[in-house]
């Protein structure tokens, strides 16, 4: 019985060590994370990073939790000199992806597009800022395609898509959802430090469900070419500025608002060794026809905030000749 006591007690040390051995410390994380920030930044090349490490590293001290390394990344980010880098903490990445609370981390709150019918034949669509699951991606890019599928329905024949406060998130359900409005494909470019522009891969296979590809696709011959007014503030941000910037180019689009809050480097997210996540700005983008954005993207038709830029949306809009859909 002792022998047996004692064969299971130094399992549940080996189990135990094992365990301990799977738990990122503090200076694992805080090396993952300078590995990345140096292989994958844009100003990569810019700073002394002998020296940022150092201070990193002293910030850290003798901390020991994966989680204690998050003020000295951020610190090492901050070197970088660029705005749109970010760490989200690993109860952030995980209740985004359970939509469950973890810790003192609720799930991101998600807003899915609306649709409202405005006088004048007008279709209004507001996109929100957007971080989910990936089934909270799914229902996003649905409800806009709703939308987009009942203003159909009704005849309507022009447009407003409303990004206005839109922050950003996940640009990939943004432009799904509005797919049918922006033609064909591709809809902008990356353009990463030293490699050629790549097309946006939007993935729509992701977004719809399995018969509603054919139907997608006749949506966009009858909306692919309608006005469209899009309504953008100093608060549209990162992927609202992409979705923004996929209506660049289009024929008969046209922007109002206030330029745009210059979030507009492209980013790639790399995981680290506790669950956290780094999105790094890795480039910049272009629009349809390869024109590049580095500061805000500005619009055609200046207007204050609130009721004014809806306004002369619908001004505009009222002057343009449409086909009604069928």
């Amino acid at each position: 019985m002792r022998s047996e006591i004692a064969v299971l007690a130094s399992l549940l040390c080996a189990i135990t060590a094992a365990r301990a051995q799977d738990i990122p410390d503090a200076k694992t994380e805080l090396a993952a994370g300078i590995a990345i920030l140096k292989a994958h930044h844009m100003n990569s090349g810019r700073i002394d990073w002998p020296a940022v490490e150092t201070q990193a590293q002293a910030m850290l001290g003798d901390k020991t939790a994966a989680a204690d390394a998050y003020p000295a990344i951020r610190h090492v980010i901050a070197q970088l000199g660029e705005k749109h880098t970010s760490l989200a903490t690993a109860d952030f990445a995980k209740a985004q992806m359970t939509d469950s609370p973890v810790g003192n981390v609720r799930p991101p709150d998600v807003k899915t597009p609306e649709g409202y019918w405005l006088a004048g034949g007008i279709g209004l669509v507001t996109l929100k800022f957007h971080h989910g699951s990936p089934a909270d991606d799914i229902a996003y890019a649905k409800a806009g395609r709703d939308a987009l599928a009942a203003f159909s329905r009704a005849h309507v024949c022009r447009y407003i898509v409303d990004l206005r406060g839109n922050g950003g998130g996940n640009m990939y359900p943004m432009i799904n959802g509005v797919q049918a409005l922006l033609g064909r494909e591709p809809y902008g470019y990356f353009q990463e430090v030293n490699m050629p522009e790549t097309p946006w891969r939007l993935a729509t296979a992701s977004y719809l469900p399995a018969g509603d590809a054919a139907a997608g696709e006749r949506q966009r011959a009858l909306q692919g070419t309608a006005p469209v007014a899009v309504l953008i503030d100093r608060d549209t941000g990162s992927s609202g500025e992409f979705t923004a910037m996929a209506f660049e180019g289009r024929a008969h689009s046209r922007f109002f608002g206030e330029p745009s809050a210059g979030y507009l480097t492209t980013n790639g997210h790399y995981s680290l060794p506790d669950g956290a996540f780094l999105a790094v700005s890795n480039g910049w983008a272009t629009d349809r026809l390869h024109r590049g954005y580095r500061e805000t993207i500005a619009p055609d038709e200046s207007t204050p905030r609130g009721q004014a830029t809806l306004d002369a949306a619908i001004a505009w809009l009222k002057k343009q000749p449409c086909r009604e859909t069928p």
